[in-house]
């Protein structure tokens, strides 16, 4: 009883809390950290039994979420798609990606538990990501995403993204030991998916009808997610790989679709859950300034390497300012990867707690920056 009451409380407070930020033009996710952070003192204060099972739920949340995230991601790869954006998509990823490593050889002096080659990996590929699945949202209530600017950072958003799990795939990976014997099994399991999802069983997924579909495709995603937790890794990287296989092997289902509506029923436990992990109480001069950094490189790296990789492109100038806004966009998908930094051990829970700083400050730039442009359309 005492777990579904938590439940029902924290689902209920994430969604006014949602709901308030929408209201205020934000993304509900910023609404939901918030809330988080605020309930992190009575939160730290339920019996251990409640704590874990919230957890669990709000793990099976994030699985569900980053799988979607997966399926979504699928369409925007496709050649044509990629090869339009490719100097842009460059600009969005090889900058912020150095400038970010750079960053990590001087934060890792004071926060790489696990050791500076897997810190600088993970610092590195969190400064190149762009949250696809708010950028869509947001091209989508904009009506850009038929736009060139919805397809050139659709494109690009693809690109960065792919790059970014793949290095955090390897700082994962090198944070346990390459040559683990439970990685191999890993390796061999997730490199055998889209061979059997482009099968028979792929086909039979197919002619599923959208109930069953949906229940396949939730196993389909616990399991992807057990299996790379069984070698170490974090559980959202199997989901979110199953998903970007299984959304282009049977995209006739569109398991993005199918999948959201039971991954958002959970997704805000997990982001208040979030917020509860960020510590306020260790702030301090030095890690103030550390936030500082972490916020001004992340914009500076990822906004100017998107704008300098579009005017490359041959973008003219405010199409290209509007590309980089929208490149910004960190919103959840850094989120979940602070969580993910923290959970193998990479990161402390003082960078955890910049990195959430910076995700919300990222993703609270994005709607102010892009109205102000917005009067001048042309070209866009």
């Amino acid at each position: 009883m005492a777990e579904l009451a938590a439940l029902a409380v924290l689902l209920g407070l994430a969604r006014l809390a949602g709901a308030a930020a929408a209201r205020l033009g934000q993304p509900a996710v910023l609404g939901e950290i918030l809330c988080g952070v605020a309930l992190a003192p009575a939160a730290r204060l339920l019996p251990a039994p409640v704590g874990a099972t919230l957890t669990a739920l709000a793990q099976l949340g994030l699985v569900l979420f980053l799988f979607a995230a997966g399926a979504h991601l699928a369409p925007s790869l496709t050649a044509a798609r990629l090869k339009a954006t490719v100097v842009p998509a460059l600009g969005a990823t090889l900058v912020p990606l150095g400038l970010g490593a750079l960053l990590a050889v001087w934060l890792a002096r004071r926060h790489a538990p696990g050791g500076t080659g897997p810190f600088v990996v993970f610092v590195a590929a969190a400064m190149t990501v762009t949250a696809l699945p708010v950028l869509a949202r947001i091209l989508a209530d904009r009506g850009l995403l038929a736009a060139d600017a919805g397809r050139r950072a659709l494109g690009a958003a693809a690109v960065t993204d792919v790059t970014a799990w793949l290095l955090l795939i390897g700082a994962a990976f090198s944070r346990h030991g390459w040559f683990a014997t439970s990685s191999l099994p890993v390796v061999l399991g997730l490199a055998a998916l889209p061979v059997v999802a482009r099968g028979r069983f792929g086909r039979r997924i197919g002619r599923l009808a959208p109930g069953s579909a949906t229940a396949v495709l939730v196993a389909l995603a616990c399991a992807a997610a057990a299996v790379t937790a069984a070698a170490g890794l974090h559980p959202a990287i199997g989901a979110f790989f199953a998903g970007a296989v299984l959304g282009r092997a049977v995209p006739i289902l569109d398991p993005a679709a199918l999948v959201t509506p039971a991954g958002s029923l959970l997704a805000p436990l997990y982001f208040v859950l979030a917020g509860r992990a960020v510590d306020l109480g260790q702030l301090d001069a030095a890690l103030a300034a550390e936030i500082a950094a972490v916020v001004a490189v992340a914009v500076l790296g990822k906004g100017g390497g998107a704008y300098l990789g579009a005017r490359l492109g041959g973008v003219a100038p405010h199409p290209a300012g509007v590309f980089a806004v929208l490149m910004n966009t960190r919103g959840v998908t850094e989120l979940v990867f602070a969580g993910i930094g923290l959970g193998l051990g990479v990161i402390d829970r003082a960078l955890y707690t910049a990195m959430v700083v910076m995700a919300l400050v990222t993703t609270a730039m994005t709607g102010p920056l892009l109205t102000r442009l917005s009067p001048q359309r042309e070209g866009v």
